[in-house]
């Protein structure tokens, strides 16, 4: 069973436009890394963690060891 579980790490542009009907919309992009959770072919879940700074912070970092920790911790679990 655990063996149908994986984890997938991937870089990711998330694109938000802005704006309605009386406006121009405005696009804007956002460079970020995505965790993909799969089991079997599905994707269960999905988690994207923002990295446009030049020079991470600290707190960057933190954030994707926490995420990337839960997300092979989930993967294993039915090992």
């Amino acid at each position: 069973m655990g063996h149908d579980r994986r984890v997938q790490l991937r870089w990711a542009i998330k694109t938000v436009t802005n704006g309605d009907f009386d406006e121009q919309p405005e696009t804007l992009s956002y460079p970020g890394i995505a965790l993909v959770r799969h089991h079997g072919d599905n994707v269960v879940g999905e988690v994207w963690l923002p990295v446009g700074n030049d020079e991470p912070t600290f707190a960057d970092d933190e954030a994707l060891i926490i995420a990337l920790h839960a997300a092979w911790s989930w993967a294993n679990a039915a090992a």
